[in-house]
């Protein structure tokens, strides 16, 4: 149950108000919440979400303050307890992180740790909170974390065998991700109905996922949102899915398109 506690964790982005006007060609804005069931083979093992929770400011600049939460629930829940939530500060001009906060429940094991991104110094700074451990490394280049790279990528254009490259760090390692969007398929969704969609396949892959001889892709939505449709890692032990079931936006184009959706 640790390695599905692993895979949820990662699968699983007046001032606030002109900001979004300003970033208005986004495809995501203040208000946005995605809400995802979270199946484990046909089993319903809990829920997750991300949210664009408002624009707070970070060492001065304005910055998407995203919030990803991922529980287990039932039999699963009962094995192996899991509530993790993680945000993430992007900044909403150069789109790239600021801030990392993680609290992560897992079992009997807890971790609450932030990492703060100094591009004057170019270094970041991990700060355990449980022990009070401070740790600081060089960083050469901008960086993402695993959430804010989620909505990093809803920016980009996307095309098919076209790969793209940007740095994601994860405690004290940065690795050099590449995602190639490889194929295009119309996928049905409970809050949108059919959706045509491109799958994106991040690599490497979690190194859980890469030892049990698996695969991981993200399903994208094909359009100007680009929502994150379907989560999907296949491995030996089992299949992980997160399945979006709920839209909360602000957005009026997609406010509008489900409001269609619900009158079929």
């Amino acid at each position: 149950m640790r390695t599905l506690a692993t895979i949820l964790a990662v699968l699983l982005v007046t001032t606030a108000a002109g900001l979004a006007d300003n970033g208005a060609n986004f495809p995501f804005h203040v208000g946005e919440k995605l809400n995802y069931t979270i199946y484990w083979g046909p089993f319903v093992a809990g829920s997750a979400s991300l949210e664009v929770s408002d624009i707070e400011a970070v060492d001065g600049h304005d910055c998407y303050h995203l919030i990803a939460k991922a529980q287990t629930s039932g039999l699963v829940g009962m094995l192996f307890h899991v509530d993790n939530t993680m945000e993430s500060w992007l900044d909403a001009k150069e789109l790239y992180a600021r801030r990392y906060r993680q609290h992560r429940i897992e079992g009997k094991h807890t971790k609450l740790s932030e990492t703060h991104y100094d591009y004057v110094n170019n270094n970041f700074t991990i700060t355990n909170h449980l022990n009070g451990a401070v740790t600081t490394l060089p960083m050469d280049k901008p960086l993402l974390d695993i959430v804010s790279a989620l909505y990093y990528v809803r920016t980009r254009p996307l095309q098919l065998n076209q790969p793209q490259n940007f740095l994601v760090n994860a405690g004290d390692t940065n690795r050099l991700v590449r995602i190639t969007p490889n194929q295009r398929k119309t996928i049905w969704t409970n809050p949108l109905g059919d959706v045509p969609a491109v799958r994106i396949e991040p690599n490497p892959t979690i190194t859980i996922v890469a030892a049990n001889k698996g695969h991981m892709w993200v399903w994208v939505s094909d359009d100007a949102q680009k929502l994150p449709l379907v989560l999907i890692s296949n491995m030996t032990l089992g299949s992980v899915r997160l399945q979006l079931t709920e839209v909360q936006t602000a957005n009026p184009a997609l406010a509008q398109r489900l409001r269609l959706v619900s009158k079929d």
